[in-house]
Formats: C-alpha cells, sequence, structure tokens
C-alpha cells in the first residue's frame, strides 16, 4: 500500500531503465546520422561529428539522470533526519 500513498517512490527504479532506453537512441539516432551523412560529407563530416556528437550528448544525458537520482536520494537522506529521534 506504500505504492498507493506515495510512501514509496518508483521513478529511481525506472530512471535505470529510462538512462539505457535514452542512450539506445542516441546511439541509433547517431547510426542514422552517419548512414545519412557519410556519402555526402566526408569521412570528417559524416563519421567524425556525429560520434563526438554522440559522446557528447550520452555525457549530457547521464549527468541528467543522475541529477534525477540525486533528488531523490536527497528527499530520503531528510526523511531520515526528520525520522530521527529529538534529543
Amino acid at each position: 500500500m506504500d505504492f498507493l500513498s506515495f510512501e514509496t517512490f518508483i521513478t529511481p527504479k525506472i530512471i535505470k531503465v529510462v538512462f539505457i532506453l535514452g542512450l539506445a537512441m542516441i546511439v541509433l539516432i547517431t547510426l542514422i546520422t552517419i548512414a545519412v551523412s557519410l556519402p555526402f560529407g566526408g569521412v570528417i563530416r559524416g563519421l567524425l561529428l556525429p560520434l563526438l556528437g554522440m559522446c557528447g550528448f550520452g555525457l549530457l544525458w547521464r549527468i541528467y539522470c543522475e541529477l534525477m537520482l540525486v533528488f531523490f536520494d536527497m528527499r530520503d537522506k531528510l526523511e531520515e533526519i526528520a525520522n530521527r529521534p529529538r534529543a
């Protein structure tokens, strides 16, 4: 019943799955970009730039997902502090 009363959050568990799905989308979009632009842009523009972009977007996606986890961790720590017995 904690699930229905919002005492337990499911988002921290879901964020890990969302991270993997987002990373897969970044890789897929990069591969499509390479396939489309390689014949027209040469090696540097068709291969190197999309790979560098994938690294950048992958890093930003990781940072965003970690920030979401930090917010939930802060909430858990604040709940622990609030539930401590008073001296």
